[in-house]
């Protein structure tokens, strides 16, 4: 019999981790999805009945250092084909150099690059030989795509180019030729977060979306190299 494979979702309690966690269920793999301490966590454990020899669920805030440790101690018999770091957040809604606070900056840095790196690198010891890290990337993290006056995002596109950067110091930190390493785009998808809880209106639903990235993930998994690319398997410039 093949053997099942495995993935780790960090943040997968609503929106596109919570739909890549149920789109690997379907496909046959065994899924490790995390969830925040706080979360409403009904629709992933609703996923766990469903499927219970295949869902396992674990708590970690990136942000927080004394998370790690836990989630380290219950990875340590695993070996995962694919680690999607999926956890993120909007921040502020003004997304203003000029008005945010320091706090504000702050979290929205911890949470959208440097918590998601960090714990990363801590998992990498975990990751299956060939294996392929995901981060959720943005197009908006895209200086070369950012040709749009006007628009802002100050915060946001800041932190995304920041975590695409710790992405590429990860992959040129692995043994060459071993791993894959993704930075995806997801689309402007019908999530909270996306249309800031209902105040604006998305482009694509929360299945097109996570349908579309767990294609491009297939596609590229063993392609050894750190692309940029979206759901559409477009490639976005740096």
């Amino acid at each position: 019999m093949m053997k099942k494979q495995s993935i780790l979702i960090i943040g997968s309690d609503k929106g596109l981790g919570l739909g890549l966690t149920e789109a690997y269920l379907e496909k046959g793999w065994n899924v490790f999805a995390t969830h925040l301490p706080d979360a409403d966590t009904s629709p992933l454990f609703a996923l766990k009945e469903a499927y219970p020899d295949s869902l396992t669920t674990g708590e970690v805030d990136v942000t927080e250092e004394s998370h790690i440790g836990p989630l380290i101690a219950r990875c340590s018999e695993r070996r995962f084909d694919i680690i999607f770091m999926v956890a993120g957040i909007y921040g502020p809604l003004h997304q203003s150099l000029l008005q945010a606070s320091d706090a504000e900056f702050q979290q929205i840095m911890m949470t959208n690059a440097f918590g998601p790196a960090r714990l990363a690198r801590y998992l990498l010891p975990f990751l299956a030989c060939e294996g392929t890290l995901v981060f959720m990337s943005s197009h908006r993290a895209s200086i070369g795509g950012n040709t749009e006056p006007g628009i802002g995002l100050d915060l946001y596109r800041a932190s995304k180019v920041a975590l695409n950067m710790l992405a590429r110091c990860i992959y040129m930190d692995m043994k060459p030729g071993e791993h894959t390493v993704l930075s995806i785009h997801p689309g402007w998808a019908a999530t909270a977060m996306g249309t800031l809880d209902g105040a604006v209106e998305a482009e694509i639903e929360v299945k097109t979306s996570v349908n579309g990235m767990v294609d491009v993930i297939e596609l590229h998994r063993n392609d050894k190299e750190h692309l940029f690319l979206d759901y559409e398997n477009n490639i976005w410039p740096w």
